[in-house]
């Protein structure tokens, strides 16, 4: 049977856990504001008179059969034993403070995202023998510390029709067990569903897993599950009754701003019943990639003639590898480039065909002109990896290039150049456009050069809490750009190779 599409599913609870996750008080982190949601502020909600606990809305199926996952398998489903018909149960979502006004984010080893979910887990657990990532902690303008995490649905959605995660009775499990690396201690946290976690104030019982960079296995009893000191409501639960009624198992990584780390889960299970032995505890780090292969983007040649770089990245937008110029005039610049011949083509007005083909290679005069900038004056050229997301949405997709390695480029230019790794609008705006960069020496006869992604660094200037190495970059790769800046001036400029890391960038250096 065709997995469904279970993007709803995890979005569905997102907002809510993260405003929850939030206000949840951790023993290893003592700065947490306490929640300023009061339940009692909601409708009244009827609890028994023998007990503090709630009943969720959803019914509770009963009975577990939770097998152990291991991502060295490569199964991207849990095997939960409470999964209904819908067959949502035990697929993985990540989660963020951005509803709360936070910037945080994991950045993962490659992109997700399948042939039935953009949301889905398997190329990254492919690639991990595990779920990992690097998290980047950013409180934007929240009071509180920032987070992201991972999680699960122990049931799924309610129905097809109803994408509201149902509850499922795990007592069976006797607690859960949890074979991982951590930079930081992880607050693991049960999850009620919508409706009981707001009338808790979002104080989950939860209980912390230490931080691990060398791995280890740990078995945590529901028993050892407690809601947070901070709490001082009537509603009460207790890991066991918690586990009763159990929605879903959420890893959140919560610190101070600016932290970043890396983490990898690579076993779930019931309690004792993750076998350390049988899964390896140190995999590659999302931010140490291993060393490139050989990697689906051709070296280009301008003397070839074609307007269209082989990126190996493209979707099916087939709007990858086309070269694009950009200027300062957006900043109150008027620089510009003057191109040798007219451009454009019966497609597109601005299309670079004729200009590669008369230069043999993408070349032009770089006019700066400073205009109201109080800064030296730029222009640029580039092009993006994959091209646009679909035939309507124009945005331009980022995807994991790590296997290029870094780049190769041939070139002349009467200034020196440089390279940028884009990592899209939001992003580069986030960072302020301080991209990691690699700086080419001017050169007016021709150059070549070869720069892996460990020689891209953001500037010097940059004083931001979210930082990002070349191979960081490498994983979520927008698009690269060969940018000009200097003083007010005429620049001369010919982009004649540009490849892999390990191309074969070679070729004519001689100005046309």
């Amino acid at each position: 049977m065709k997995r469904k599409n279970h993007s709803r599913n995890s979005k569905s609870i997102i907002a809510v856990a993260a405003a929850s996750m939030a206000f949840t008080a951790c023993d290893y982190i003592g700065t947490l504001l306490p929640p300023d949601h009061n339940p009692s502020n909601d409708n009244p909600i009827q609890v028994s008179s023998s007990s503090k606990t709630m009943q969720s809305s959803s019914a509770a199926i009963q009975g577990s059969g939770f097998e152990t996952w291991y991502g060295a398998n490569g199964d991207e489903q849990i095997q939960t034993g409470l999964g209904n018909d819908t067959e949502t149960n035990g697929y993985w979502f990540d989660f963020d403070d951005a509803p709360d006004g936070g910037r945080s984010m994991i950045v993962w080893p490659v992109s997700k995202g399948n042939e039935y979910s953009d949301d889905s887990m398997q190329p990254i657990i492919d690639a991990c023998s595990g779920l990992c990532g690097s998290y980047i902690l950013d409180k934007g303008n929240m009071t509180y510390n920032p987070f992201v995490g991972v999680g699960f649905n122990l049931v799924g959605e309610s129905s097809v029709t109803d994408p509201t995660p149902a509850a499922g009775d795990a007592s069976s499990m006797g607690g859960i067990c949890v074979t991982y690396t951590s930079d930081m201690a992880i607050n693991l946290q049960m999850g009620l569903g919508d409706v009981v976690d707001a009338a808790i104030g979002y104080a989950f019982p939860a209980a912390t897993l230490p931080k691990s960079t060398s791995g280890i296995t740990k078995n945590i009893a529901w028993s050892d599950f407690k809601q947070p000191t901070w709490y001082k409501g009537d509603l009460k639960f207790t890991g066991e009754q918690a586990a009763a009624q159990l929605v879903n198992i959420k890893f959140m990584f919560q610190g101070a701003n600016g932290s970043t780390g890396n983490f990898n889960i690579q076993a779930v299970g019931p309690y004792g019943g993750c076998s350390a032995s049988t899964n390896p505890v140190d995999p590659p780090k999302p931010v140490d990639p291993p060393k490139p292969t050989a990697s689906g983007f051709e070296t280009w040649f301008g003397s070839d003639g074609y307007p269209k770089i082989t990126t190996g990245y493209e979707n099916d937008t087939e709007t990858g590898g086309y070269w694009f110029s950009f200027g300062d005039d957006i900043d109150g610049g008027r620089s510009a480039v003057v191109w040798p011949v007219p451009i454009g083509n019966e497609y597109d007005a601005s299309a670079l065909d004729p200009v590669i083909e008369y230069c043999g290679g993408l070349c032009g005069t770089a006019v700066l002109d400073r205009g109201t900038l109080t800064y030296n004056p730029f222009v640029g050229v580039g092009f993006n990896l994959v091209g646009e997301t679909s035939a309507t949405d124009f945005t331009p997709v980022a995807t994991d290039a790590s296997d290029m390695g870094g780049v190769c480029i041939t070139y002349i230019s009467d200034a020196a150049p440089t390279l940028q790794m884009s990592l899209g609008d939001e992003m580069d705006a986030l960072i302020q456009y301080a991209q990691p960069t690699a700086t080419l020496p001017k050169s007016t006869v021709g150059t070549t050069k070869f720069i892996p992604w460990s020689d891209f660094k953001q500037p010097a200037w940059y004083k931001g809490d979210i930082k990002f190495t070349g191979e960081q970059a490498a994983k979520r790769l927008v698009s690269l750009k060969f940018l000009i800046q200097a003083a007010q001036g005429n620049y001369y400029f010919n982009i004649q190779a540009i490849g892999p890391y390990d191309g074969s960038c070679h070729g004519p250096v001689a100005s046309n």
